[in-house]
């Protein structure tokens, strides 16, 4: 006989129904030893998830230096793909030049660090690889993917020794353990959830593009809308995604009460399962509180074209 607290029963034809939809009525919060389930859904902690979240950079091989920085996530570990926003890495200012990928710079590479996942330091992250775009739709979405395709000989933290390590390439990602997040398409109005990424505004204490933060962090916020621009009647009807020199995003999910700074732009924002609604596109530019995102339905175009594509280069 089942206990009275088991939610699952079973009606006369043996099929299982679960009481609380029968009944109308909503389980009591459960919280679990580390007083983080609630419902019936363990919420994903924040440190779970931070190896799957990466620092990418703009490589400046003449000057040995990062030029521009922003955040992004594994999207793949069995193809060594990754996520970020496409505005880190191409000149998305209107006009001729809008487009470029690594800002027209000859000697620019992309250069990936990720928190190691053990025990001892698991949230300052180190740079270990280089990677190539391997797939964008920059009229459309404020995102790009990355391919994995070298790995420095050691981590390092200190960005200026970056080109002083050799390198090899990498033929089998499944050998670098790379921890991947699941991203998901559904969310809902008023839904919690979190922003993680490497936050560049240096504190108030370090000067901005001086300094490479590696250190994670994460704020939160709520969905409030769901903006298509394209319905909005305030647009201007001589805005298209096809017109050169122009970004007409074709949908954002907007995030409420939750400030973002420079650096978090390609940040996965995730559920309480930790799954990826989406990453952060920009803020906007009265209500600091206020940011947008590429939903994941955008994403998943990206990383399908990512996949045909193969080895492809920009």
């Amino acid at each position: 006989m089942r206990a009275a607290s088991d939610p699952i029963v079973r009606c006369m034809r043996g099929h299982k129904v679960d009481r609380n939809m029968i009944c109308g009525t909503v389980p009591a919060t459960d919280k679990s030893e580390d007083g983080n389930k609630v419902g019936n859904v363990h919420k994903k902690l924040v440190k779970d998830l931070l190896p799957s979240v990466v620092v990418v950079g703009l490589w400046d091989d003449e000057l040995q230096a990062i030029r521009q920085v922003g955040s992004g996530f594994v999207a793949s570990r069995k193809n060594g793909l990754i996520v970020t926003a496409g505005h880190t890495l191409f000149n998305m200012d209107p006009g001729r030049s809008f487009g470029k990928p690594l800002f027209g710079m000859k000697d620019a590479k992309v250069v990936i660090g990720l928190i190691p996942d053990n025990k001892e330091n698991n949230k300052i992250a180190v740079f270990r690889y280089f990677a190539e775009i391997v797939a964008e739709d920059i009229h459309n979405m404020d995102a790009c993917i990355l391919k994995i395709t070298t790995k420095l000989e050691n981590d390092v933290a200190d960005a200026a020794l970056i080109g002083g390590q050799s390198k090899k390439l990498v033929q089998n990602f499944q050998d670098e353990l790379l921890p991947s997040l699941k991203i998901t398409s559904r969310y809902e109005l008023e839904q919690s959830v979190r922003i993680i990424g490497f936050n560049q505004g240096g504190e108030g204490r370090l000067e901005k593009g001086k300094h490479v933060n590696r250190s994670a962090d994460v704020v939160q916020g709520y969905i409030c809308k769901q903006f298509i621009p394209s319905d909005d009647h305030s647009s201007s009807s001589g805005d298209s995604s096809s017109s050169e020199g122009v970004f007409a995003p074709r949908e954002e999910i907007v995030i409420n009460n939750c400030p973002t700074i420079d650096g978090h732009s390609g940040g996965p924002c995730v559920n309480d399962e930790g799954k990826v609604i989406g990453i952060l596109s920009r803020a906007d530019p009265v209500d600091r509180g206020r940011c947008y995102l590429v939903p994941s339905s955008e994403i998943r175009i990206l990383i399908n074209k990512a996949k045909k594509r193969g080895n492809m280069r920009y």
